[in-house]
């Protein structure tokens, strides 16, 4: 489980900075969807975490419930 984590947390980092940079190379290219880009950062800058938190509880609770099984 910890493992999953891991690369749930990596994967998220990865799409954080790939919007980033994205945003930033169409800003310095004077691109007419520069704009369109940063919405998207920002939006990602807010669903992501808020994603893989949502994951990591569900994960905490599956982990959980394998353990109450396991007593029982």
């Amino acid at each position: 489980m910890q493992r999953l984590r891991q690369i749930l947390a990596i994967i998220g980092i990865i799409l954080l900075v790939g919007m980033y940079v994205l945003t930033i190379f169409a800003a310095v290219f004077d691109n007419t969807k520069t704009m369109s880009y940063l919405t998207a950062s920002i939006a990602a800058t807010i669903l992501v975490p808020f994603t893989l938190w949502l994951l990591n509880i569900m994960i905490q609770n599956k982990k959980k419930d394998q353990d109450e099984k396991k007593e029982h």
